[in-house]
């Protein structure tokens, strides 16, 4: 029987979660669980012998939630861990912070990977064209195929030299800050609903953090946004808006995760 391995993921678009279903798939036998439930309950059950973090890049860094779990994340010694972060083409400090944070939990050296994926951050710029779409999800199958055989082989990942840490602080926050007017520590996600929205209450299902909350007005959203983007990308009416978002811009969606998918925080794949 393969290792046991549970995969913690955090996911906006379902790029992450879609990455984590086929790695889950090659490598059998995985659970795999929504990063927010570690939060409750940051021990991982000794009886997986692999545990992976599998979770998009925000502003070249960790989201603020993964960086959080993975810091209080409790585990044997005995249990490897890898990290996969999925960006539009660079992962900035993802992988060495968080290498940084895991590898006094266990004996083994964290395997860290990057995997380009459609870039998708809907508040900056629109989604890519289909066809650029689909090179990207052609390159993640053979990608994270390789990726698990790394995995299991527990052959050592190269330690990445990134970009100086000031200068690219400085060149996130530029671009996105004051080009676009994100700020990526922003607590306030800025989203509000239009006379679309039905009250289905998809938008409070997506969001893992509880900051939606569905009140006879409709959607209210709270002080603690990690910016996932989950529920302007998939409100089933569109109904949602950001202020720096056009109107006309499309949404984008993992092909491979269905909306049911981004609502459930837990699967389980034999492989």
């Amino acid at each position: 029987m393969a290792e046991k391995t549970i995969i913690y993921y955090y996911s906006g678009s379902g790029n992450s979660l879609s990455v984590a279903k086929h790695i889950g798939e090659k490598l059998g036998n995985t659970t795999l669980m929504s990063i927010y439930s570690l939060r409750d309950n940051p021990e991982v059950p000794a009886d997986y012998t692999r545990i992976g973090i599998v979770t998009a890049t925000w502003f070249v860094r960790p989201p603020r939630v993964v960086k959080e779990v993975c810091e209080k994340l409790c585990c044997s010694r005995k249990q490897k861990i890898f990290v996969l972060a999925t960006c539009g083409g660079y992962d900035g400090y993802v992988c060495i912070d968080l290498k940084a944070i895991l590898q006094p939990k266990t004996d083994f050296a964290v395997q860290t990977f990057m995997l380009p994926m459609p870039p998708n951050h809907i508040v900056g710029f629109s989604p890519m064209p289909d066809w650029i779409n689909r090179i990207y999800l052609n390159h993640e199958a053979k990608a994270s195929a390789k990726i698990v055989e790394k995995i299991q082989s527990d052959v050592p990942t190269k330690n990445r030299k990134g970009i100086n840490r000031r200068f690219l602080s400085w060149a996130s926050a530029t671009f996105n800050k004051r080009l676009l007017g994100v700020d990526r520590d922003s607590v306030e996600g800025g989203f509000y609903t239009t006379e679309a929205c039905t009250k289905c209450g998809v938008c409070e299902k997506l969001c893992k953090n509880g900051n939606i909350k569905l009140t006879e007005d409709g959607p209210t959203w709270g002080h603690d946004c990690q910016q996932c983007m989950a529920c302007i990308m998939w409100c089933p009416n569109h109904a949602i808006r950001h202020p720096n978002v056009p109107e006309k811009r499309r949404r984008y969606q993992n092909p491979n995760v269905t909306l049911n998918d981004m609502m459930q925080s837990e699967f389980y794949v034999r492989g």
